[in-house]
């Protein structure tokens, strides 16, 4: 656990000094906007359980002004709420990632919309953290930051 926490922190530090150049290859950007879109679908056909099954048993959400959720149970639970409040949808924008085969980092922004009007309900930025586990990508750490709110 101690591991994981200080190769988050080192690859969000990381992440801060990479150049787009670094990021990845074609194939990497592929599998970069592919996990975006299983979150973001996910999500947006309020499919919690699927949701939650992106995510390692033991991660980590952390939202901005709500605090800090730690495994799949509680991370589903959260989303669950949030998706009561106001039936959004998300839209993900990822700016930048750093690619390797056991990890990726990825980053961007978000939009949050009211999904019959479509008017913008909030939106800010994003890091999702992905590790290679036996059975696939799972997100490890998911950090939300609101900035118009």
């Amino acid at each position: 656990m101690v591991a994981r926490s200080i190769i988050a922190a080192l690859a969000l530090g990381a992440a801060a000094l990479a150049t787009p150049a670094l990021a990845q290859d074609a194939e990497g950007q592929a599998r970069v906007q592919e996990l975006a879109n299983r979150w973001t679908a996910a999500y947006n056909s309020v499919d919690v359980p699927a949701l939650a099954e992106l995510y390692a048993d033991d991660a980590e959400l952390y939202i901005h002004r709500e605090g800090r959720f730690i495994g799949q149970a509680a991370i589903g639970d959260y989303w669950a709420a949030d998706m009561d409040r106001a039936n959004p949808i998300t839209v993900l924008n990822v700016t930048d990632s750093v690619v390797d085969n056991e990890m990726m980092l990825v980053h961007g922004n978000y939009q949050v919309l009211d999904r019959n009007t479509g008017v913008p309900l909030g939106g800010g930025r994003f890091a999702h953290i992905w590790v290679m586990e036996e059975d696939g990508w799972v997100l490890d750490r998911d950090v939300w930051v609101d900035l118009q709110w």
